[in-house]
């Protein structure tokens, strides 16, 4: 039941390569799935992107249009960036209800050739080392056998290697232990009732560094261990004063429930055997628990998936010349070999700019997006099937906590409270009313949102007792002007603030120094060059964006009358254009003060009436009896659309509708409300046109521009069919260098996987 009340996305990014320089843009595919089968799912429709500098401050940001959980971008990376790693994470706004740690996140390295590289400051030895304890199932325990395991990482994240000692208060020597794969490891401990225990780091290169360990306590050890190929041996332990309980082991992967075991401890002890088949595959959950619902311990264990998307890739040729075609074969097939379909993204980068298995879809959904923290080498763990391999597969799953939900939570049946509401129909604006007169939130006042434009954008919203409102807007892509306000006929003392949509919180990853050897820093050389000319001679075909595809239609379909000014007698006064031809739209005068009608007949035998319409000028409406758009130049305007109905639009009606619009389509010398806000807005980004040049002809191939493309390719909108196979083609550029060519996709079935191919362009 929880499960169901909790459903629960996560994102995965294919950027087109890992280096970047100040200067070039980044481009990537966005693919969203359902947490539990790793399937795209057709949930959020909006993708929040962020590139978090080191102080945790964003440096750049965008919404990302979803349809059918796919969805792509680019960023382009400003000069004014200094050198360094870079956190590029995205989320979507129903993430936002849950922890941070389980956002979309890598690794952006950025060099910026221009400017001098900052001065790095002398840190504590001991502090650049992040090393910890974790006691199999979650605690130590007083006179009880239990595996300790620890990870020991440097500064850039990656495993360190050492030598550790452990030692009692009296410092007799215990045992030793040191590091199986990538800094983590463990061993079995038998910690002994009112003792206290510490290790004794050395590092190669380093003084020692001791850490004390965490203090033993009275409860439960769980242990997990392989009982051959097809069983799992589950070990469970008491001491004194806790042995006399009746217990249940429950069993869960991805939410999913798999066990549910009732167990008595007969002498403080118990095991049982439970067959693999019985889990699926990836992460699951053993956690012990008493009669009173009370969480005792717990424990991770993985099975490596088998369903895997076997993508390929295959070139016609090995080798190419500079300004030649390149063919590529795309197939997809399942683990069986049978042709599979696949919705998918290439990228074809120089190899001195390229990626690590971090960036591989497959590694991420089974492994790295369920994990806490960061995991140095993920596809290690995957690839690899030995003794050893298994080993640290195990250790990794002991360092590395998974929690998408608090067991209170569960246990309670307490309905979730979200704070974020998600995005299902398209991108909500969210806002809060307050009263300027007292600064608190006003509750149940009616708002207003609308963009300036030819196209029509208006929406509406009621606050709550918080003040917020929530604006569901639709096609509303690129910069835009937003006008947020009240009724200040009635509603004269409030005022709008727009909301940032962005995440305020964040995982508790931390980003490494940007380090580089100096092979790099060659290449860099040669590809800062290479960006320069590029932004020279190819800066307008860099800024092509495609439309945005929408409806251009006012939200009211079809008027009951259109008027084009231009088709009359064009009037010096709005009072003679309306008196004199606008006739469902009568005129009232009292001295100075005017007011606008419109005439409506609400059925064909009723008697018409005048009523008071929303009148709106280039979409944003006005709220006056009509004073201001009387005194408004007529000569600006180019239509009028009259409806003459009553209409009703999410929590908005109106009697009527007036819509004034210019040709401009910007209220040129129209003053509104000095109450109203308005502010510069982002809306969904258009998506940027990825620039590769054609030479099918000798005039294309001998023309004279220079070519000095680092990504030969790029598209995120690889669509494979059912049959498993998809011809793709681009042309090499003046760079000679060795390419790499990353395929990355996901089945409809949720079958993720990856390929790569690398080939030399040379003159």
């Amino acid at each position: 039941q929880y499960s169901e009340m909790n459903l629960q996305e996560k994102v995965y990014v294919h950027t087109d390569r890992e280096l970047y320089l100040a200067g070039e843009i980044l481009w990537f595919k966005l693919y969203n799935v359902n947490t539990v089968s790793n399937r795209s799912i057709d949930f959020s429709k909006v993708a929040y992107v962020e590139i978090i500098d080191k102080n945790l401050k964003p440096v750049l940001q965008a919404k990302i249009a979803i349809d059918n959980g796919s969805g792509s971008g680019s960023l382009y990376l400003p000069v004014s960036l200094s050198s360094g790693n870079y956190q590029f994470r995205a989320y979507t706004s129903w993430m936002k209800n849950f922890s941070p740690d389980f956002y979309f996140e890598k690794n952006i390295k950025l060099v910026n050739t221009l400017t001098k590289p900052e001065k790095k400051q002398a840190l504590n030895e001991e502090l650049n080392y992040d090393i910890q304890f974790f006691p199999e199932g979650g605690n130590m325990v007083e006179s009880l056998p239990a595996k300790l395991a620890f990870r020991a990482i440097d500064s850039q994240g990656k495993g360190i290697d050492f030598q550790g000692t452990l030692v009692d208060e009296n410092n007799n020597r215990l045992l030793s232990f040191k590091p199986l794969r990538f800094g983590i490891g463990s061993f079995v401990f038998t910690p002994e009732s009112d003792k206290s225990y510490k290790v004794l780091i050395e590092i190669p290169g380093s003084k020692t560094i001791v850490k004390d360990l965490p203090a033993a306590k009275t409860g439960y050890v769980l242990q997990l261990e392989n009982a051959g190929k097809e069983q799992v041996k589950v070990k469970i332990q008491a001491n004194e004063g806790s042995s006399n309980q009746h217990l249940v082991l429950f069993v869960h992967t991805r939410q999913n429930n798999k066990l549910s075991e009732s167990i008595t401890l007969n002498g403080g002890k118990a095991e049982i055997l439970i067959e693999k088949n019985k889990l699926s595959e990836g992460i699951s959950q053993f956690t012990l628990f008493n009669t009173s619902g009370k969480a005792l311990a717990e424990r991770l264990y993985f099975i490596r998936p088998a369903s895997q998307l076997n993508l390929e890739i295959k070139a016609d040729k090995s080798a190419y010349l500079t300004r030649k075609k390149v063919s590529l074969e795309l197939l997809s097939k399942d683990e069986k070999g049978l042709d599979i379909d696949a919705d998918a993204s290439v990228s074809v980068f120089a190899s001195s700019i390229g990626g690590s298995d971090e960036a591989d879809i497959f590694n991420y959904l089974w492994l790295k997006s369920d994990l806490k923290g960061n995991i140095e080498s993920p596809g290690y763990y995957l690839k690899n099937r030995d003794a050893v391999a298994d080993e640290a597969l195990d250790n990794l799953m002991l360092t590395h906590g998974w929690r998408r939900f608090v067991w209170h939570d569960v246990i309670s049946k307490k309905t979730p409270a979200f704070g974020f509401i998600p995005e299902i129909d398209g991108h909500i604006i969210h806002g809060r009313i307050i009263d300027t007169r007292t600064q608190a939130p006003a509750n149940n006042i009616l708002a207003y949102l609308s963009l300036p434009g030819k196209k029509l954008h208006l929406y509406g919203a009621r606050s709550n007792s918080s003040g917020l409102v929530s604006f569901h807007t639709r096609d509303i892509y690129g910069p835009s002007e937003l006008v947020a306000q009240t009724d200040t006929r009635q509603d004269s003392t409030y005022k709008i603030d727009i909301l940032s949509p962005f995440s305020k919180e964040y995982s508790s990853t931390k980003q490494p120094e940007l380090i580089l050897n100096e092979d790099i820093r060659k290449q860099l050389f040669t590809q800062s060059l290479s960006s320069q000319v590029q932004n020279v001679y190819s800066s307008n075909k860099l800024r092509t964006f495609y439309p945005a595809l929408v409806d251009s239609s006012a939200f009211y379909l079809k008027p009951d009358k259109t008027y084009l000014l231009d088709n009359f007698v064009r009037f010096t006064t709005m009072e003679e254009v309306l008196r004199e031809y606008v006739v469902e739209v009568p005129v009232t005068r009292q001295r100075d003060d005017f007011s606008v009608w419109v005439t409506v007949r609400p059925h064909l035998t009723d008697i018409p009436k005048s009523v008071k319409p929303l009148i709106i000028l280039d979409g944003v409406p006005i709220f006056d009896s009509g004073n201001k758009i009387i005194k408004y130049d007529p000569k600006k305007v180019r239509s009028l659309d009259v409806v003459a109905q009553k209409y009703f639009l999410g929590v908005l009606n109106f009697e009527g509708i007036l819509n004034f619009t210019t040709y401009k389509g910007n209220l040129p010398d129209f003053q509104l409300d000095s109450r109203a806000t308005i502010t510069d807005y982002e809306g969904l980004q258009l998506k940027r046109e990825f620039y590769t040049p054609v030479y099918e002809t000798a005039s294309q191939t001998e023309s004279r521009l220079p070519d000095f493309r680092n990504v030969l390719y790029w598209s995120p909108d690889i669509k494979i069919n059912s049959d498993g196979k998809k011809i793709i083609s681009f042309y090499t550029s003046d760079q000679e260098n060795n390419y790499t060519i990353m395929l990355q996709g996901i089945s409809s079935s949720g079958k993720a996987g990856s390929a790569s191919l690398n080939i030399e362009v040379r003159k």
